[in-house]
């Protein structure tokens, strides 16, 4: 019997496996020296897209992992890291960062006319809002919100704004000085508010007529009396709330 092909192929059989160990070997001696380690760089602080690039040229992979709210925080800023700084890890590790959010989230305001005024600061604080307090004579309304503004427009208590948004809390105080009476007669309930708000006068009951039987009524409906009369009363105190009666033309 000739033995002859039957120790070639061994001797190939067995140069094969040689091979295929020397090579994992080698492999894994590469894969484990320190050429193939890289140390974690410092990228808190920095935009995430830079930071992006900074792990990247390092062979890392950055991983936006989650993302925070804060006041001052700059929008996409780097937070936190993991690893930390100076770890060493391997090639194409993941480096899981956390960001500052680019869009703050939304808060509903809450804050309803007649609201003690500290309590209801208070409240717009803690929801994340920049608040800042205005005070307005009123006479029924001392030491109460009258209403919330922001960017001069009256916000109501279901609307919601981004957190850190500037608002003006309009408080109600005494008043120190008497202001004429204006005629109201005429006027539509908004019109009749915003000729009271500017001679620092308030808006008391609203009652409407028999008339007044839908909302196209309430919406079209003015003015036909009021309880201080410019002919009766000139003057009275800064914050006095003047009663309403509306009915049709």
């Amino acid at each position: 019997m000739n033995w002859r092909p039957w120790v070639r192929h061994i001797g190939l059989l067995a140069a094969a496996w040689g091979v295929l160990i020397g090579g994992t070997m080698l492999w894994l001696r590469v894969y484990s020296q320190p050429s193939a380690e890289r140390e974690v760089p410092e990228v808190t602080g920095v935009d995430r897209d830079e930071a992006q690039v900074i792990l990247s040229g390092l062979g890392l992979e950055a991983v936006m992992q989650d993302s925070i709210y804060a006041a001052g925080g700059k929008p996409g800023q780097v937070v936190d890291q993991f690893p930390p700084p100076g770890s060493a890890v391997k090639v194409g590790r993941k480096v899981l960062l956390t960001t500052y959010r680019i869009t703050p989230p939304s808060e509903r305001v809450g804050i309803q006319e007649g609201q003690d005024a500290k309590l209801a600061e208070r409240i717009l604080t803690t929801r994340g809002f920049d608040v800042h307090i205005r005070e307005e004579a009123h006479g029924l309304l001392m030491g109460k919100a009258l209403r919330v503004e922001h960017k001069g427009k009256r916000v109501q208590p279901d609307d919601r704004l981004p957190k850190g948004s500037r608002l003006s809390l309009v408080v109600g105080v005494a008043g120190t000085r008497e202001v004429g009476v204006p005629w109201l007669v005429g006027l539509s309930l908004r019109e009749a508010q915003d000729v009271l708000l500017r001679r620092k006068l308030s808006v008391g009951d609203v009652a409407f007529g028999d008339d007044i039987l839908t909302a196209l009524d309430s919406s079209l409906a003015v003015v036909v009396s009021q309880d201080a009369s410019p002919m009766d009363q000139p003057k009275i105190r800064e914050g006095t709330a003047i009663d309403l009666y509306l009915g049709k033309h």
